[in-house]
Formats: structure tokens, C-alpha cells, sequence
């Protein structure tokens, strides 16, 4: 059932992003970064006793691209590192006290990392580029501190990318809702500049 969810998520978004975005450069860089992240999921090396998935070097390459695409380093940095410190402390959560979880976890997360990248920035280059990084922080940082007690976990494994995947979905879907809102506010008559 482990990447149930992410395989999903991916493959819609690669959809939404290919036949709903307008055609340019960011929709091909889009459209190429969902497709590497998917083909580079299954592939895994062991690093000091640790299983480290490629996805999580890759999401941290697309994570920096997009945060110099959006020429705001410093606030997309900020943002990186608090998801990254987030999504490491709900993982500790789960981990100290999985009876806590009302809803399942995959919904959890999503939604928590989602609220905060949105309220983090308005800025969906931005958005990608701190949910990307951050992701990445996060799951070195739980691998650290699980080192620290000689506890042996993967990094960037189906469990995780789980949320990532339902997190980019959630974030596309609002771009294109919000694009949809602002066409649609454009084409209506009753509009209050135009009464």
C-alpha cells in the first residue's frame, strides 16, 4: 500500500500540469521534474548504515532551482528549513506517540505541511521550491536524530513520499483554482468596476 498515494498524486499532477498550465518553460520544467521524481523513486543507496532513496537528493535539487527561479533565497531558505523542522517533529510525534492520530497520517501531514507552505508564501514557484527542500531537510534531520539513539531508518521511502506527492497535488490544485477564479472574475459582467 506504501505509494499508493504518491504514484497517484504524481501522475495527476504531471496531468494537470501537461494539459492545464499555459504553455512555457515552467510548465516543461514542471512536467519534467514530476516525470524524474517518478522514474528516480524506486532507486536507493545505503549510507552509513541507512537506506537513502534518490528522491530525496533530487527534491532538493528541484527544491534550490525553484527557490533561484523565485529570486527570494533568503525567505525560500527560511521556509525550507521550518517545513523541514515540521515535518521532522510530526515524525518524531508519530513515532513517540502513534495513538495520537485521529486521522490517518498521510492526511495529517499533507495538510499540516500544505497550511503551512500557503501561509509561509503566496508565491507558487516559491511554494514548490520550500515543500521540495524542506521535505528533504525534514527527512535528514529525522534520519540524524534517529541515528543518534542507533534507530535504522529509511529516508525518502513510499511512506513518505506519500505525502509529498498529496502536498504538490494539494498545491497545484489551488494554482489552478486560483487561475480558474481570476479568468472566471475577468469574463463575468458583474463585476463591481464594471456596474
Amino acid at each position: 500500500m506504501e505509494g499508493f498515494y504518491f504514484f497517484w498524486a504524481t501522475w495527476i499532477s504531471w496531468i494537470l500540469v501537461t494539459f492545464f498550465m499555459r504553455h512555457s518553460l515552467a510548465r516543461t520544467l514542471f512536467a519534467f521534474a514530476i516525470l524524474l521524481t517518478i522514474s528516480l523513486s524506486g532507486f536507493s543507496f545505503n549510507f552509513a548504515g541507512h537506506r537513502i532513496f534518490a528522491t530525496v537528493f533530487l527534491l532538493a535539487v528541484i527544491g534550490y532551482l525553484f527557490i533561484f527561479a523565485s529570486k527570494r533565497v533568503g525567505r525560500g531558505t527560511f521556509g525550507s528549513i521550518c517545513v523541514g523542522i515540521a515535518y521532522a517533529g510530526m515524525l518524531l510525534w508519530e513515532l513517540t506517540n502513534p495513538v495520537a492520530l485521529l486521522i490517518p497520517r498521510v492526511l495529517l501531514f499533507s495538510l499540516t505541511l500544505f497550511a503551512l507552505v500557503i501561509y509561509l508564501t503566496r508565491n507558487f514557484h516559491l511554494q514548490i521550491g520550500i515543500i521540495c527542500l524542506g521535505f528533504s531537510i525534514g527527512e535528514v534531520v529525522y534520519l540524524l536524530l534517529l541515528d543518534i539513539y542507533g534507530l535504522q531508518q529509511d529516508a525518502g521511502s513510499f511512506k513518505s513520499m506519500d505525502v509529498m506527492g498529496i502536498v504538490l497535488l494539494l498545491l497545484i490544485s489551488a494554482k489552478l483554482l486560483s487561475m480558474l477564479r481570476q479568468y472566471l472574475r475577468n469574463k463575468s459582467k458583474w463585476t463591481t468596476g464594471r456596474t
